[in-house]
Formats: structure tokens, C-alpha cells, sequence
């Protein structure tokens, strides 16, 4: 009997993009999840803000509607609505709000996620 020895390719495989909704996509499902909170109307039990959560590939949304924008409701919403239901993404983007700063950054060891934040856009008129 003879065992061939199998090197591996000195190219790496090229990365086809992916085709999702109609357009091209640079990630895979669940790979990158976009997050932010939006501002609503005061509900009944108390609640004003709700985390948008965002999959980057096929534009799947998550909410989690919460009483405050804080680090700790951010970090309940992604655990209850991501990282539980979908897997641990590779990646959250977000934007550089407080609420995401000292959270995410803080705890990103507790959750195993890489996280980026995004400069704020500025308009010139």
C-alpha cells in the first residue's frame, strides 16, 4: 500500500462573491451583523428604543425593543436575538455610540465576536 502526500495549493482559493436578494454580497449568511438603536414613541410598558439588528448579507432584520439605549440592554439584545436564534457572527458593525463603545468593546471577550465601529457620517451642504 501507498500513501500519496497531498500538499497544499501555494494559491489561496479565490473568494466568489455571492449572490443574495438580487445583488452581490462580500460576506456569508450570518457572517456580519449591522446594529444601531432608533428612537420611538414611549409604549405603554415603558419601552422608547429599539436595537435594529441587521444580518449583512441578505438584510434579515432583529429588534429588541428596551426601556434605555444602554451597554447592558445592547448586549442582552444581541444574545437574545443573534447570537441564540443565528450563531456568534464573526463580525457587528455599528456606529460609535456609547452605548456600543463601552458594551461591546468591554465585553466582546464574554461574547467572542470581533466588533467594528463605524465613523459618523457627515453631511456638507
Amino acid at each position: 500500500m501507498t500513501v500519496k502526500r497531498v500538499l497544499p495549493s501555494s494559491r489561496p482559493k479565490p473568494v466568489k462573491p455571492l449572490w443574495y436578494g438580487g445583488r452581490w454580497s462580500k460576506y456569508k449568511y450570518g457572517e456580519a451583523w449591522q446594529i444601531d438603536y432608533i428612537t420611538l414613541p414611549q409604549t405603554r410598558q415603558g419601552k422608547r428604543y429599539v436595537l435594529t439588528m441587521v444580518e449583512a448579507t441578505t438584510g434579515w432584520l432583529e429588534t429588541y425593543p428596551v426601556p434605555h439605549a444602554t451597554a447592558r440592554n445592547t448586549i442582552l439584545g444581541l444574545e437574545k436575538q443573534v447570537l441564540w436564534r443565528h450563531g456568534t457572527p464573526e463580525r457587528i458593525e455599528s456606529d460609535n455610540g456609547t452605548h456600543f463603545k463601552n458594551s461591546l468593546i468591554n465585553t466582546r471577550a464574554r461574547v467572542g465576536v470581533p466588533y467594528s465601529l463605524s465613523c459618523a457620517s457627515s453631511r456638507e451642504g
